[in-house]
């Protein structure tokens, strides 16, 4: 079910590209960059960055820092949809309440900064959380495969819910739309290698400027630690990133109540490939990543407290080489969104 519905969505990021190349004007092929010549690893990072992770932006792990970024200036705006089943609210043993069912409209804004062999990467976050349109949508295209809704048909259209409770005492709850200013995440980064095989290592501090009140921060300083790998032959790249989380909350902090523990393991691994030509075809770009995602929450109720996994799919082009889009899609968890899409451009 999952796959069948992955490759129909595809379809929608093809037709966007192409309506796009459609309007460029005809322009001569420019020449790839020659850098057999070149040294220095500022230059081989401006010209062939490993493009960084999807995010994953479920409201329980949207409080985590970012994955490390890959060191561009970039603006991103992406829609996720997330909805629990409401058989599945109440923990097993009756201590803890979860309700995710809503849709968030967000914008990225990544500043980076070289210095010396070092990048100081700026992301800021928005979010506009909301009870939106998708949850009918999907209802629907589930209807027109046959295939069973998940439990929409049970829940209010419309309605934005996110509440956290555990032995009577709320952790966070947004139930009315709302603009939430993220927590803020200040990494640094030292790339190594070049194009062909190389990687990055970096670290990450990220800021309370959200509210734990309704997901959009942790209300403490939180830090992550990675490395990124990737390895090219011909028009493919094999790539992988690798990080360990830390939440700096406070015994007094209500997500103390439903945390097992305050670290979380994730993992990213893919393969891009990208044409080389100019014409649709010729030039189009793919890259299928599986992301894994650790769950340190211990509330009892089922799929929250295992470990995720999501599927990102991102088209890229030629002709539109500043552009990327793309989706992401769980996979068979309630640990990530049900769906979110994206649109990046690089500045």
């Amino acid at each position: 079910m999952i796959m069948n519905r992955t490759i129909a969505f595809i379809f929608c990021p093809l037709l966007m590209c192409g309506a796009l190349l459609a309007k460029e004007p005809t322009r001569t092929p420019e020449r790839r960059p020659d850098i057999s010549g070149v040294s220095g690893k500022s230059s081989l990072w401006s010209l062939f960055p490993q493009e960084s992770p999807r995010s994953n932006r479920h409201p329980l792990f949207s409080i985590f820092p970012d994955p490390l970024p890959d060191g561009r200036t970039t603006v991103t705006m992406e829609a996720s949809n997330q909805f629990l089943r409401p058989d599945f609210e109440i923990a097993e043993n009756g201590r803890a309440f979860a309700r995710f069912d809503g849709e968030d409209w967000g914008l990225t804004l990544d500043l980076a900064r070289e210095l010396g062999p070092l990048v100081f990467n700026l992301r800021l976050r928005g979010i506009w959380r909301s009870g939106g349109w998708a949850d009918q949508a999907i209802a629907s295209w589930h209807t027109l495969l046959g295939t069973p809704k998940g439990g929409r048909e049970n829940a209010p259209k419309f309605r934005l819910d996110y509440t956290l409770i555990r032995d009577d005492q709320l952790v966070a709850k947004l139930i009315s739309d709302r603009a939430c200013f993220m927590d803020t995440d200040l990494a640094v980064l030292y790339p190594f290698g070049n194009a062909e095989s190389g990687g990055r290592l970096g670290v990450s501090i990220q800021a309370p400027t959200g509210s734990r009140d309704d997901f959009s921060g942790s209300a403490g300083w939180d830090e992550i630690v990675g490395v990124a790998l990737w390895k090219s032959r011909g028009y493919f790249r094999f790539h992988t990133q690798l990080e360990y989380a830390f939440l700096g909350i406070s015994d007094s902090n209500p997500y103390s109540l439903v945390l097992e523990r305050n670290t979380q393991k994730r993992a990213w691994v893919g393969v891009t490939y990208q044409g080389r030509g100019h014409d649709f075809w010729n030039g189009l770009g793919l890259d299928i990543t599986i992301a894994y995602t650790e769950s340190p929450y211990s509330i009892g109720i089922s799929r929250i407290y295992t470990s995720g996994w999501q599927q990102h799919w991102t088209f890229s082009h030629t002709r539109l080489s500043k552009w990327k889009i793309g989706l992401s899609e769980e996979a068979g968890t309630y640990t990530s969104p049900d769906l979110t899409v994206f649109v990046q451009y690089r500045l």
